[in-house]
């Protein structure tokens, strides 16, 4: 027996160091940025860039992008390239430091194209809230996605013309009813909330009221990439106010 939990005790230290392993090799390989502010005609602000995916920017445009470690980066055109190191300079990088947003921005430069890191150094109250641990309110009428951080606390919201006097709270084939004792009441501490969970909120007779998808988020290292995670996770109506904060403090293109 004592074999066997020492047998099982390494298979998970395995599993987790290759865990890690994967984690960084995919951080090195690329990262999917958002798009901050452009003067390029629907090239929206919010809309994410993914690897691959090619950015054009005629003569004389300009665009903004926020990658997800947290750096802002200015790019004036002409450009017609993805925003990884194969696409623009067509040669294969090894390891974190070629693919990184300052060896990005050399080769960017290299082919011609005016590049620069504004900085990730910015007031962002709300980020910064909800990096300290915030009180997050959710409506469980209206299907939508929600980022929560490590010292988040869910709350849900009896609003108006929700029927009945319990709401009830679907996982698959798990269903959890909860009784309403006001206007707000806490998130079970009985059904816990892991990255990717999907619930189906119900009304207490049974008639399905919304979608509610949850993503956890780690520490982040700045309020820029609080909000850059957070968009790319999908949250678009959590952190797009704070994104459009980023654009307000942007400094003016010369």
């Amino acid at each position: 027996m004592k074999e066997e939990r020492r047998a099982a005790a390494r298979w998970r230290l395995i599993r987790l160091c290759a865990a890690a392993l994967l984690g960084t090799v995919v951080s090195a390989h690329a990262e999917d940025a958002v798009l901050v502010s452009s003067t390029v005609p629907g090239y929206v602000p919010g809309t994410i860039i993914t690897e691959g995916q090619r950015l054009t920017l005629p003569e004389g445009a300009d665009a903004v992008v926020l990658f997800r470690s947290g750096a802002l980066v200015r790019l004036k055109g002409p450009l017609d390239s993805t925003l990884t190191i194969d696409g623009v300079s067509g040669q294969g990088g090894g390891g974190a430091a070629s693919n990184s947003v300052g060896a990005l921005v050399t080769a960017l430069r290299g082919g011609g194209t005016d590049a620069s890191v504004i900085g990730a150094s910015r007031s962002i109250p709300m980020a910064r809230s909800a990096m300290q641990g915030q009180r997050l309110v959710i409506d469980p009428q209206r299907s939508a996605i929600y980022c929560l951080g490590p010292r988040d606390s869910v709350w849900l919201r009896r609003s108006a013309g929700l029927p009945g006097e319990t709401l009830r709270l679907r996982r698959g084939g798990s269903v959890r009813e909860v009784a309403w004792r006001g206007a707000e009441i806490e998130w079970p501490s009985d059904v816990e909330i892991e990255d990717g969970d999907r619930f189906e909120t119900l009304a207490g007779s049974g008639h399905a009221l919304a979608t509610i998808i949850f993503r956890r988020l780690g520490e982040a290292s700045s309020e820029t990439a609080w909000v850059a995670e957070s968009l790319l996770r999908g949250c678009q109506e959590q952190a797009s106010p704070a994104l459009h904060e980023i654009a307000r403090t942007l400094p003016s293109s010369h």
